[in-house]
């Protein structure tokens, strides 16, 4: 479905690669008819000339978009009034409400045998209005139905559907499970940050979260039922599209990148705070998702100090992984470690711990743009920066082999860059 975007002007291309990032129907358009999209957008020449190309001159349109994003000033300042903090729950839509319903919904396994084996597994469903007080066990099969086989244990379940007639757009429904038969206990109303979203089994005061390396597009199932049984996400990520399409999941959204990056300012000061941003916002309005880029756990150091402390503070917190730069690094090079095996390191502890490097075993260096420093920052390093990174592995390698320097995609418009040079 469609995300809801805010209606706060941007220009062309940005709101171009916001849209395109959450929307496949649109990207198939730039594909199938770009110059209608450049004419809805308008964009400039030069910014169609870019998408027609998909040269390096778009990565550096989506750079700048999200350095835009990361800085917070795309949209205006808000009054006095509408700083206040937002509601834990989305205000409904205007519209005409519809008598709600209850729904037994019953899912039947059907084993198809043949001559006395087993040949195939098929699942019959149906779904009958349940009256106040009935037993949706009760609920048999629609008049006339047959099932194709030898039934197995059902699975039966209780929704509760409410919809509204909102003008000019149709019917618009909720649905939210009262109970099923292979759950221990109802779902707690109460545990959900908005109405509607089915809770994963034993929710944590903390959902520690990955969302891939193409935010929005790698964005697994089930984290982002977390993110919709959330009161607030707070999230690590400059991605263009990345506030637009967790705000369409839930109602309260926090960056947690402006204010603790700081250029050169010392990276673990900045992890320091979130930490504590998340902690805070988990003991006072628990369950809340602490969402990042790419895996959670994979090259920052903020969630091992949420997990470390809300054990001592008695939270509960439970991690989902995400598309990591590894998964898109083994697409990229169409690399299968297991075949040859596969080694890593973080670039500056490879050189403060002098790590040994088998040179017929591939490598990947992660983090060499913050090789030797402890500080944050954007600007572009001298190349006499990599002058002991160099030396270590030329232990290795001889001077003509051949290294990869590798940019991942941060959005689906835009190729991962592959810079080839020898040693």
């Amino acid at each position: 479905m469609p995300f809801e975007l805010p209606d706060t002007p941007k220009p062309g291309i940005d709101r171009l690669l916001i849209e395109s990032a959450l929307q496949p129907g649109l990207r198939r358009r730039l594909l199938d008819s770009p110059e209608e999209v450049f004419l809805e957008f308008d964009l400039t020449e030069e910014q169609r000339d870019i998408l027609r190309k998909r040269d390096d001159r778009l990565l550096g349109l989506l750079g700048e978009a999200m350095a835009r994003q990361a800085g917070g000033g795309a949209g205006p300042v808000a009054s006095a009034a509408e700083a206040q903090e937002p509601p834990l729950s989305p205000p409904p839509p205007a519209g005409r409400q519809l008598p709600d319903l209850r729904l037994a919904l019953t899912v039947m396994p059907v084993v198809v045998e043949e001559a006395g084996e087993w040949r195939s597994l098929s699942f019959a469903t149906w779904v009958n209005p349940l009256p106040e007080g009935a037993d949706p066990a009760d609920l048999g099969p629609p008049e006339g139905a047959v099932l194709p086989g030898r039934p197995l244990t059902p699975l039966r379940a209780v929704v509760h559907v409410s919809a509204q007639m909102v003008p000019g757009a149709g019917v618009g429904l909720t649905a939210s499970l009262v109970q099923s038969s292979n759950m221990a206990a109802a779902p707690d109303p109460d545990s959900a940050g908005q109405p509607g979203a089915i809770e994963l089994a034993a929710a944590p005061d903390i959902w520690i979260a990955g969302l891939g390396v193409v935010t929005a597009v790698q964005v697994t199932g089930e984290v982002e039922q977390a993110i919709r049984g959330s009161r607030e996400v707070l999230y690590l990520d400059t991605g263009v599209a990345t506030r637009e399409y967790l705000a369409g999941l839930c109602p309260r959204v926090t960056s947690l990148y402006e204010g603790n990056y700081v250029e050169e300012g010392q990276r673990a000061s900045g992890y320091e705070r979130m930490a504590g941003r998340v902690l805070e916002a988990a003991a006072d309005h628990g369950p809340v998702a602490f969402v990042i880029h790419g895996h959670p756990l994979i090259a920052v150091q903020a969630p091992f100090l949420v997990m470390e402390r809300a054990r001592a503070m008695g939270l509960r917190v439970r991690v989902l992984p995400g598309v990591s730069a590894i998964d898109t690094v083994l697409a990229d090079l169409r690399l299968d470690p297991v075949v040859h095996g596969f080694q890593m390191y973080e670039a500056t502890d490879l050189l403060l711990r002098r790590r040994p490097l088998q040179a017929d075993v591939p490598a990947l260096i992660w983090q060499i743009g913050p090789v030797e420093t402890c500080l944050h920052s954007l600007r572009v390093s001298r190349p006499e920066r990599f002058a002991r990174l160099v030396a270590h592995l030329s232990l290795y390698y001889p001077p003509r082999h051949e290294v990869v320097a590798i940019y991942c995609s941060p959005h689906p418009l835009v190729a991962p860059t592959l810079l080839r040079f020898a040693l």
